[in-house]
């Protein structure tokens, strides 16, 4: 045999092997590409439950137009978990008198959450209720009634915050 040249049998067994490889690796292409799988996965959470919260005026610094009061914010959580309040901004509802001064002509309370966004960092355990403060976190702006004056609000607002178990 010469070097460099194939006779006819070591053709025919070349041109066995390039098809073979061609085959494999057209196959293995095909795999890479075509493979998918189905199994099961498990995970299992407990049920969030909503916060409580009910907003309210400083009973002791009482709101007059212009004036600013304290925001105190009752929290329940029923969760089994604990959870950090990182903020709070006003809820969907009306701001409301207590009933003397809605029954004395207070409508028009003009008493607002003091920032869009009120900055907080509290901790509720589980299934507990929390009292918190935000000094100056309420005031009432000068289109309030003159009948809302001295008046308690309930402040609807809205927390945002984390689960914070561990």
């Amino acid at each position: 045999m010469v070097k460099g040249k194939l006779d006819g049998r070591g053709k025919v067994i070349l041109s066995v092997a390039a098809a073979a490889a061609v085959l494999v690796n057209a196959g293995a292409a095909w795999a890479y590409w075509n493979l998918s799988g189905t199994g099961n996965a498990v995970a299992v959470a407990g049920n969030a439950i909503e916060l409580k919260l009910d907003g309210r005026s400083d009973d002791s610094r009482p709101l007059y137009p212009g004036g600013t009061s304290n925001l105190t914010v009752t929290v329940t959580n029923q969760n089994n978990f604990p959870v950090r309040i990182t903020s709070l901004s006003p809820g969907d509802a009306d701001v409301t008198a207590d009933r003397d001064h809605r029954n004395g002509g207070c409508r028009t309370t003009g008493v607002v959450v003091a920032q869009d966004v009120l900055k907080v960092s509290w901790e509720v355990p589980k299934n507990t209720i929390g009292v918190f403060t935000v000094p100056d976190g309420v005031k009432m702006t000068n289109a309030s009634d003159s009948a809302c004056q001295g008046a308690t609000f309930t402040i609807p607002v809205r927390a945002t915050g984390v689960s914070n178990a561990s």
